[in-house]
């Protein structure tokens, strides 16, 4: 049984850049000072942070925010070192994803003063988790869906039940059919090839994995599963270029890849072109007979006819809590969030009017309980 995330959504249309917004940053252009805002963490919204940084920093705020890649946006290397601000204490593993965002605001690394964090906020695609820890709180600002996602002229089907899914994570068609057995072939799921299908997940840390997987109900992806890594390399959520996915990187199979892909991050990709474009030759596909993408091209999330409820989620900044896991609080001290995040309501700058055009043009949906929080 799929739990339905209940956060109720409004509806999404593409809208233009706000008039005189600046360009979005790619990672700090040096290190913030250490009285300033800073975030890591999920590849989902790292653009969209990005974008939030130049356009918050632009009513000059007494805290100014900064949000840094999950990746080096020149070299797309991961893992690498950042100093997240300027101070000796604060250099660190670049956080690659939601889960490694959230490990390195626990971690509480403090600067040399002994009162500011190294690291404020976590950018997050998934809700926490137990295995988090306690002491944070999450704040909603967008919401965002998962499908999945096939190569332009390979073996894919355009349309899967949850039930499908299932069995190619699980790599047990026998879940479809009580007579099939092995790894799912498409003819299994009403395609006419007879291959298996290779299905694919991102690196290690993704939200947009964890989310996923619960999802569709699979707690260990099965064996058939290219599961973060191709060829040794790290298959980073959201990027249809990688090899996996393609002729060159995997002559023999990119044909039968079936990877996962958020639905506004492709967006954001494809069409309102706010994003590296990284789709490569990758389509979005149907869930349940129902499409991820309106007629219009934005995230089908609202409405008759809307994407699976299932498959809609969240997105998130953490942060620690100041409150009890019962009554969680946005910290005022050593430096005040509530004017970026509000207080448990709609008040922050994440949830007004300029924050809403930057969600939609970076292909997410508005939240109509935007500053919603989370402790525990």
């Amino acid at each position: 049984m799929r739990a339905l995330r209940s956060v109720i959504i409004t509806s999404l249309a593409v809208a233009t850049l706000a008039a005189g917004a600046g360009a979005a940053l790619a990672d700090p252009s040096s290190s913030p000072a250490v009285t300033s805002i800073v975030a890591v963490g999920s590849d989902t919204t790292q653009f969209l942070g990005n974008q939030f940084s130049t356009d918050y920093n632009s009513t000059s705020p007494t805290n100014p925010f900064y949000s840094w890649n999950a990746v080096d946006p020149t070299t797309g290397v991961a893992n690498g070192t950042i100093s997240s601000k300027n101070d000796a204490n604060c250099s660190i593993t670049r956080p690659n994803g939601s889960g490694p965002g959230i490990t390195q605001l626990q971690a509480k690394l403090k600067a040399t003063n002994g009162t500011d964090y190294c690291v404020d906020l976590a950018r997050s695609s998934r809700t926490l988790k137990t295995s988090d820890g306690t002491g944070l709180a999450s704040v909603l600002f967008a919401k965002d869906l998962i499908t999945y996602a096939t190569n332009t002229g390979g073996n894919g089907v355009s349309n899967l039940s949850d039930a499908d899914l299932t069995a190619i994570f699980s790599c047990n068609a026998s879940l479809i059919k009580s007579t099939y057995s092995g790894p799912v072939t498409w003819n299994e799921v009403g395609g006419t090839s007879t291959d298996a299908i290779i299905p694919v997940l991102p690196q290690a840390g993704s939200g947009t994995l964890a989310t996923w997987l619960a999802d569709i109900n699979v707690a260990s992806p099965g064996t058939c599963v290219d599961n973060g890594t191709y060829n040794g390399n790290p298959i980073e959520e959201n990027e249809g270029t990688n090899a996996v996915y393609t002729a060159t990187g995997n002559p023999t199979g990119y044909k039968d890849t079936l990877g996962i892909f958020s639905g506004g991050s492709y967006v954001s990709q494809a069409y309102t072109k706010t994003s590296p474009d990284n789709v490569g030759t990758l389509v979005l596909n149907d869930i349940d007979s129902k499409a991820p993408l309106t007629s219009s091209n934005t995230i089908n999330t609202a409405g008759l006819g809307a994407f699976p409820a299932a498959y809609i989620r969240g997105l998130y900044l953490v942060t620690l809590n100041a409150g009890t896991a019962s009554a969680p609080k946005v910290p005022t001290s050593p430096i005040d969030l509530t004017k970026l995040l509000g207080q448990g309501n709609s008040t922050g700058w994440i949830c007004g009017t300029t924050a809403a055009t930057d969600i939609k043009n970076y292909g997410f949906a508005t939240a109509a309980n935007c500053g919603a929080l989370t402790g525990q």
